[in-house]
Formats: C-alpha cells, sequence, structure tokens
C-alpha cells in the first residue's frame, strides 16, 4: 500500500448514528430533554426523520422507519446489547434527568463511571465519564 493509499483509507472520525424510531417528535423530545441535543436542518429524504447534533459535528439521525427488529426480550442492562456509547464529563446529571423522568437506567457492571439506558423504542446507550484521559 502506497503512502497516498493509506492517507485515503484513514477513517477520520465518526458522522453520524442512525437509530429507528417509531414516533419521530416524541424521540427528539426525549433525546433533547434527556441528553440536551439540538436540532439541525434535514433534507427530506422521502420518510419522517429528524437530526440531533450530539457532539463536535457528530449527529443522531433519527429514522421514522418500520424496524425489523424486536425491542422484546432485550437485555435489561444496555451493556449487555448493541448500544452507542457517548463520552460525558459526568454521569451523575444525566442520572438525575433519568430519575426525574422515572425513566430506568443501569450502572456498569465493571465499576466504571458509565450509565445504561434505553430510548422510547428500544435503542441501548452508554454514557460515559473516562477519567483517564
Amino acid at each position: 500500500m502506497t503512502n497516498q493509499t493509506a492517507a485515503t483509507l484513514r477513517i477520520e472520525s465518526v458522522d453520524h448514528v442512525s437509530v429507528l424510531v417509531a414516533d419521530v417528535v416524541a424521540a427528539a423530545q426525549f433525546y433533547q430533554t434527556v441528553l440536551g441535543l439540538s436540532e439541525v436542518p434535514r433534507p427530506d429524504l422521502g420518510f419522517p426523520g429528524a437530526w440531533l447534533t450530539l457532539a463536535y459535528g457528530v449527529d443522531l439521525h433519527l429514522l421514522q422507519l418500520p424496524n425489523p427488529d424486536s425491542i422484546h426480550e432485550r437485555p435489561t442492562h444496555g451493556g449487555r446489547d448493541r448500544h452507542v456509547a457517548l463520552r460525558v464529563a459526568a454521569t451523575a446529571p444525566f442520572a438525575e434527568r433519568l430519575t426525574a423522568r422515572n425513566w430506568p437506567f443501569t450502572r456498569s457492571y465493571s465499576g466504571r463511571d458509565a450509565l445504561f439506558f434505553r430510548d422510547p423504542d428500544g435503542n441501548a446507550w452508554e454514557l460515559v465519564a473516562r477519567a483517564d484521559l
């Protein structure tokens, strides 16, 4: 492999994360309330959806499309399921928001400062505060 090929094959960052939702308005409100995300313009893609900013140019795309996966019989602890992990300064403020909404979450089984929760559509999320960075 040449140096030019190696440079063009380098992954620069995550651009966006997409999740399927049953109700884009309710899902957007959930993410705006719990994670404090802001909505950004989205082109007309022929189906309902919303784009929210996660951080540093990375977006969360909410896609209101049929979900081929069952949201039932998923592990209670999101760390035992496919999930997206977001680095945060501290998990406590998010735990307070989730608790205020009576929204279930679990803490990391490893003892790390991390919490896991599912959105209304069963998508699993991890919030992790990493002191080692």
